[in-house]
């Protein structure tokens, strides 16, 4: 099969880029074809499609400028792009993929590259990586507070409420998106949605979606990079340094502790407000280790006690857990969004009421305290990843989806009044 894997940075980015090139590296590894299309920029890996690639804007300089011309340009190509439509349509038409494969395209890429797909017969997949469908901030995160007040359809809540970046112009473009995908139909045109969570399917369907396109297959880990080590003495966090991540909840909590030491793992806006606190509170249990990758990370995750993730947001299906359990490490975690799917209370880590420090910090104690109840849990954790979160337990999902959208494409094509026919699947691998 030859795939065209849609997604607007084709490097290291973030959880979405990740899982895309992860994925493209296990379908090339069973036989298929991974054609890329995404933005211009120097960080981009090499490929042969790059002349393909849509001119990258720099949002944040154009809007610096406080120009109307600036402004305009920055809505208009936030909600249609038609240099991606023509781009697109190039591509396809030169490479002829069996299927496209959506990961994060708002903004610079836009849902104006759906058309010219449909077009051609191409059935398309999109794996969401958050909220933006029905949530114009994409977090519903208001403030720094839980906000579900744009659902269902009522998208004029982000500009009343200025949502995205406690600014107007940025949450009117954030809104005006959203509408325009909406009056476009775009969620109807796309043969079959992705969720990694049964949490995010629940939000896409409260947001008006069908609920028969959307297929829930969590994202994977190679569980084969990862092993547990002998524990050295200390927990865990890592993930950015972001106020929504509760990382101040977290610090309080361990303030409380009479034993233990927190390792917090990454970087991010806030890491200079946890350090004061931590000054501020007179602990000493608490240690800044930077950002980390590789084995280095995997490492400090295989040497830990456990894992702790505090999230104040809703988190989709966060890595940080899928690589605790892949090392045979309990969690300890809020209980909000996709983490309660992962974290089986009381087997294989330990959840709290967000935003509880007590709480939180009584889960730590207890974890803290029992050494062959974390051995157990952490046992119980790599068991799970085995089942759900492993690579060919993924490949095998991925394929089902492939060949259900191919299925719905030909019907779609059956009946459009052009009298295309759809494209068929050659799979292999």
């Amino acid at each position: 099969m030859r795939v065209l894997m849609v997604q607007t940075y084709y490097f290291q980015r973030g959880g979405d880029s990740t899982y895309m090139l992860g994925l493209s590296k296990l379908l090339e590894e069973r036989g298929h074809e991974v054609v890329p299309f995404g933005m211009e920029t120097p960080s981009n890996l090499p490929t042969p499609y790059a002349d393909y690639f849509v001119s990258e804007i720099d949002f944040p300089s154009l809007l610096a400028r406080r120009s109307p011309r600036a402004a305009w340009r920055v809505l208009a190509r936030s909600v249609y792009s038609g240099e991606a439509r023509r781009k697109i349509a190039a591509i396809a038409d030169a490479v002829k993929p069996d299927l496209a494969h959506f990961h994060n395209i708002h903004a610079h890429l836009t849902t104006s590259i759906v058309s010219p797909l449909r077009e051609r017969g191409i059935p398309i997949v999109w794996t969401l990586h958050d909220f933006r469908l029905v949530c114009p901030n994409t977090s519903f995160l208001r403030g720094g507070e839980i906000c579900e007040r744009c659902l269902p359809n009522r998208y004029y809540e982000a500009v009343l409420r200025r949502c995205k970046k406690g600014s107007l112009p940025a949450s009117l473009v954030a809104a005006i998106t959203t509408l325009y995908d909406r009056a476009a139909r775009v969620p109807s045109r796309i043969d079959r949605f992705v969720a990694p969570s049964a949490f995010l399917k629940r939000k896409l369907v409260e947001g008006g979606i069908d609920p028969a396109r959307v297929a829930v297959v969590p994202n994977f880990v190679d569980l084969d990079s990862y092993r547990a080590l002998p524990e050295k003495g200390y927990f865990v966090y890592l993930g950015r340094l972001l106020y929504e991540k509760g990382l101040d909840y977290l610090v309080r909590a361990v303030s409380k502790l009479e034993t233990g030491r927190l390792v917090i793992v990454g970087e991010g806006p806030v890491e200079g407000d946890l350090r004061a606190l931590v000054r501020e509170l007179g602990t000493d249990r608490v240690e800044f280790a930077g950002h980390r990758s590789g084995d280095e990370l995997r490492r400090l995750v295989a040497e830990s006690q456990f894992v702790v993730l505090p999230s104040r947001w809703y988190e989709n299906l966060p890595f940080a857990i899928m690589e605790a359990m892949a090392c045979s490490k309990p969690v300890v975690a809020s209980n909000l969004g996709g983490i309660p799917e992962m974290v089986d209370d009381g087997a294989t880590g330990m959840l709290f009421p967000m935003g509880d420090v007590d709480a939180l910090a009584d889960r730590l104690r207890r974890m803290l305290a029992d050494r062959a109840a974390r051995e157990e849990m952490g046992r119980r954790g790599r068991e799970k990843a085995e089942r759900l979160y492993g690579r060919e337990v993924h490949y095998e999902r991925i394929m089902e989806i492939y060949r259900d959208a191919a299925g719905a494409g030909r019907v779609r094509a059956a009946g459009d009044s052009s009298g295309k026919t759809g494209r068929g699947v050659a799979q292999s691998g």
